[in-house]
């Protein structure tokens, strides 16, 4: 039990903390979207109204990412029309700020944290998730099931790919198999 990976909503302080720390780690040192900072800690812009999905080893946040299921998303600031780009659904939710560190990737991390977002999104009837895609990882988005939309945001050090995922069609597609461990 003390080796295993534990996938689930941060809870505490100290949990909120580490995930702050991954986010500069993450979004400042290695992807440039923000700028440096003395404290090393970056607290997002949306997270007030952010869930946080972790992924803990020996209680370290290993890995970790954002869900909002609130309107405005980011994308709705960056997207005009964001609905005429998007098949039609009902409910949707935004990912964002996804990240493993990077001596945990190539694992299975990644897949824990998307598995836990779609047995969420699907339990709470979302049939849309939305994603920022770094230009990055974009093989391993579409791997997953995620379609590109619209054209390449931010920076050119820092160029991601509006993107979304239909929950039902995964589930159709993958169902057990996927949420099963």
């Amino acid at each position: 039990m003390k080796d295993q990976i534990i996938v689930k909503f941060a809870e505490t302080e100290e949990e909120l903390r580490q995930v702050h720390k991954l986010n500069y780690e993450t979004f400042v040192e290695e992807i440039p979207q923000h700028s440096e900072n003395q404290s090393k800690i970056l607290v997002d812009k949306l997270h007030e109204k952010n869930r946080y999905i972790v992924a803990l080893f020996q209680g370290e946040v290993i890995g970790m990412v954002a869900v909002n299921d609130q309107r405005p998303f980011s994308l709705d600031s960056k997207i005009p029309d964001i609905e005429k780009h998007l098949p039609p659904f009902d409910k949707a939710l935004e990912i964002r700020l996804l990240s493993v560190k990077p001596t945990k990737r190539g694992g299975k991390v990644f897949f824990m944290l998307a598995r836990k977002i779609v047995e969420w999104g699907h339990q709470m009837n979302f049939n849309l998730v939305l994603i920022s895609g770094t230009t990055r990882q974009i093989k391993l988005y579409e791997k997953i099931g995620f379609t590109g939309f619209y054209k390449l945001l931010g920076k050119d050090d820092a160029l991601y790919q509006p993107m979304y995922l239909d929950v039902n069609k995964f589930i159709e597609t993958y169902g057990e198999k996927f949420l099963a461990d």
